[in-house]
């Protein structure tokens, strides 16, 4: 199964700006955590109204310009979560929207997998008891890679032996899409 990108390249800018205005004025989501946080919402066993999710993107609740933009922007996020629910529930490997890395760039900006991870451990968090409740150990170890992605517990000594090897680092990050087919299921197959 095929899906058309949810968003054209104008939207997709349009969305990314903002955030990133967002994401500077009041340490709100940047683009790919939003997708983090989407995809986590996709496969989460309790699936949260984009009203309940803006104050999670937005550290609260932004600043818009106007009535318009808000309508405008709520629905690209609206039309971008109908995108990731319909990639999850197609049980195909998901496509991450970034490099499976987590290596920096020169600036010392985080990597973009590391923040879309952020994203999605975020919703995790928020739902401790719904993620971990009667599957925890298979959610711990399907959500390990994207916790290790997410560099949240980069002073355990595990996540730290992993970055000391880059293969392992890579090998750990690729098992992502996968995961996350997986933890939809785990969550939303039938014996659930």
């Amino acid at each position: 199964m095929t899906t058309t990108a949810a968003l054209n390249e104008d939207q997709l800018e349009t969305l990314a700006l903002f955030l990133e205005e967002q994401a500077e004025d009041a340490e709100g989501l940047d683009f790919f955590a939003l997708h983090g946080l989407l995809t986590a919402n996709a496969v989460s066993p309790k699936t949260l109204s984009l009203d309940a999710l803006l104050p999670m993107i937005f550290n609260g609740e932004p600043t818009w310009p106007s009535a318009s933009i808000k309508t405008q922007i709520c629905e690209l996020i609206g039309l971008l979560q109908k995108e990731v629910i319909e990639l999850v529930e197609s049980g195909q490997s998901f496509p991450v929207p970034c490099d499976l890395n987590v290596e920096g760039d020169e600036d010392g900006e985080a990597a973009p997998l590391e923040n879309w991870a952020i994203g999605f451990i975020l919703l995790s968090i928020e739902q401790h008891d719904e993620w971990y409740g009667k599957h925890e150990e298979n959610a711990a170890e399907l959500l390990f890679p994207v916790v290790y992605a997410s560099g949240l517990n980069a002073d355990d000594a595990a996540f730290a032996d992993i970055d000391d090897d880059e293969d392992l680092s890579l090998q750990v990050c690729a098992s992502i899409p996968d995961n996350v087919i997986d933890l939809f299921l785990l969550y939303n197959g039938d014996d659930s």
